[in-house]
């Protein structure tokens, strides 16, 4: 499936982490996690991007 559609099939609601820029694998703020090795979009964000989210809003 490709990754355009595959966006849009994903719920629309998003998680507050994406507020921020993973630190994992640098997705901007406002766009998804994505794999590092094959670029593919994740449905939730990395562990990482979620604990700095909960780190700033500290």
């Amino acid at each position: 499936m490709p990754d355009s559609l595959r966006a849009t099939l994903t719920t629309t609601v998003s998680h507050p982490a994406r507020a921020i820029q993973c630190p994992h694998c640098r997705a901007l703020p406002g766009k998804p996690c994505v794999l590092r090795t094959n670029g593919r979009t994740l449905p939730k964000p990395h562990h990482t991007r979620i604990t700095a989210w909960e780190q700033s809003r500290a």
